[in-house]
C-alpha cells in the first residue's frame, strides 16, 4: 500500500497510516517535489514522510541497509564455513 497510485486521503484511517509511512510512498513523493509535478491546490500532507520525503527516503535505506547488510554477512559466513 503505497501512494504511488491513489491518493491517500481516501483510504481508511489504518491503510492511510500504512501508506503515508511506506518507503515507497517517501520515494514517490520525492520524485514528485523534485520533478515539481505537486499540485499546489493540494493540501500539504500531514505525515512527516510525505511532508520531508528526501530525509524519510535517505533514513528508511540507511534503516534497511542497517538491518539487511549485517544478516546477509551473517548468512554468508554460516553458508561459507559449511
Amino acid at each position: 500500500m503505497a501512494n504511488t497510485f491513489i491518493a491517500t486521503g481516501n483510504l481508511h484511517p489504518a491503510l492511510r497510516a500504512v501508506a503515508q509511512w511506506n518507503p515507497v510512498s517517501a520515494v514517490v513523493q520525492a520524485v514528485r517535489v523534485h520533478f515539481g509535478s505537486i499540485s499546489p491546490a493540494l493540501a500539504s500532507p500531514r505525515a512527516w514522510p510525505l511532508r520531508d520525503p528526501v530525509a524519510a527516503s535517505l533514513g528508511w535505506a540507511v534503516l534497511i541497509l542497517a538491518v539487511c547488510v549485517p544478516l546477509a554477512v551473517w548468512r554468508y559466513r554460516k553458508v561459507v564455513s559449511r
